[in-house]
């Protein structure tokens, strides 16, 4: 992998030959929606990606930096693939989506590197931890909706994992690169551990669609480590370090193969195993249940994805065009009509596949949002646990306040499991 340095000098320059983001899934049916709910972002006519501020102001962006970038965006007149679409300037060049972005995350790199790394105090230690985990979210937001035949993303994602691995080596927690082996394949995971002596317990993260395994250090460093759990993040199947893996209605295959292997992880605690699945993550989540119950203490979803929307054609219809090619994406279909989508979700339903016709035997957690229509009552309620069944509905009211408060008993229910 080229280093930082080359690639900032490789891809830092405007080119033109690249082909445009929202062009590279042909959709045979255009039939752009808004069900989607608060916690993806704001669906907007002008936008082709979900934008998501508030989220990224949570990750740890400048709210008001990270707007501007956007401004540049809707402000440029360069030509568009879609001249009502404002993300969609052609080329690497100002107004690009991922030109602005990683231009954005470019910054915050050189202001780390303006810092002596030989003379460090706490403090610059401290800054150059921040410096290059916002350039870290920055490029991953470049990359997304990480698309894997998008070579410009590829290379803010690439970016993107060495400003968040330069972000650690400063980090005040100990953190770990770890190589497992799934089918003679090699997976890079990432393994976050608080402070503590001795082993502790460790919760694996299950990703949403659109986010890298490096976009929940925060739900680290200020929920998961203050209570002494470690944090092991795992690309989804077609993305990042898992780019090699397809994904199937087997979702959990990449998972499965990690959780046989931890016992050999000499820094946690094989036998306290909490898996955490975020959105579609909890398809994931939830089939480690019912599959490997011996493997895990507890099952944590955050607004689970398991049976509505892989079944219901009009949802499925309804969702926003960047979502439906995000999941044909991931899906490897490099074309795609809602029918063929229909049938290929299908597939993804726990229920469908017979899981969920009984109950498994870890306490089971999930969180709903009020009004989230990809994600409700219903939906948490098809998961049934023989030992414990918890589920907590936060209002869509100021959802960072409600954000908070969620991953707050998120560990809390934890710390009762393990």
């Amino acid at each position: 992998m080229a280093t930082t340095e080359n690639l900032t000098e490789q891809i830092f320059k405007p080119q033109f030959d690249y082909p445009e983001t929202s062009t590279l899934i042909n959709r045979i049916d255009n039939s752009n929606g808004s069900s989607i709910s608060a916690l993806d972002g704001e669906v907007d006519s002008r936008w082709y990606r979900i934008i998501n501020p508030i989220l990224w102001h949570w990750r740890g962006l400048p709210k008001l930096e990270a707007e501007a970038v956007l401004s540049k965006i809707a402000a440029s007149t360069r030509r568009h693939t879609n001249d009502t679409r404002l993300d969609t300037v052609v080329g690497y060049q100002s107004g690009n989506w991922v030109y602005e972005f990683l231009n954005q995350a470019a910054v915050w790199q050189a202001k780390a590197e303006s810092i002596d790394e030989a003379n460090l105090i706490d403090e610059n230690k401290n800054n150059l931890h921040d410096y290059y985990l916002i350039a870290s979210i920055y490029a991953s937001i470049a990359s997304y909706p990480h698309f894997k035949n998008d070579q410009l993303a590829m290379y803010a994602q690439t970016c993107a994992y060495q400003y968040y691995a330069k972000a650690l080596q400063f980090s005040p927690f100990l953190i770990k690169e770890l190589e497992f082996k799934v089918d003679n394949r090699s997976v890079k995971t990432i393994l976050h551990l608080p402070k503590c002596e001795g082993t502790c317990p460790v919760v694996l993260i299950c990703n949403a669609l659109g986010n890298l395994q490096i976009d929940y250090y925060r739900y680290f460093s200020e929920f998961l480590a203050p209570h002494g759990f470690a944090m092991l993040t795992v690309d989804l199947p077609t993305v990042g370090y898992s780019r090699n893996f397809a994904l199937s209605q087997n979702s959990s295959q990449i998972h499965q193969a990690i959780l046989k292997k931890l016992s050999s992880v000499p820094w946690i605690d094989d036998h306290r195993i909490v898996v955490a699945g975020f959105r579609f993550g909890s398809h994931i989540a939830t089939r480690l249940a019912y599959l490997m119950p011996n493997k895990i203490k507890g099952v944590f979803n955050f607004t689970p994805f398991i049976h509505q929307i892989f079944v219901d054609k009009d949802l499925q219809k309804n969702l926003p065009n960047s979502y439906k090619d995000m999941l044909a994406s991931r899906l490897g279909l490099p074309s795609i009509s809602n029918q063929q989508l229909a049938a290929e979700l299908n597939y993804f339903s726990l229920k469908n596949q017979g899981l969920l016709t009984h109950a498994c035997h870890v306490p089971v957690m999930n969180i709903i949002f009020e009004d989230d229509k990809l994600s409700d009552l219903c939906e948490a309620k098809l998961i049934h646990s023989i030992k414990q069944n918890k589920v907590i509905t936060v209002p869509k009211t100021q959802l960072q306040k409600s954000l908070h408060q969620a991953l707050t008993q998120s560990v809390n229910w934890m710390k009762s499991v393990i």
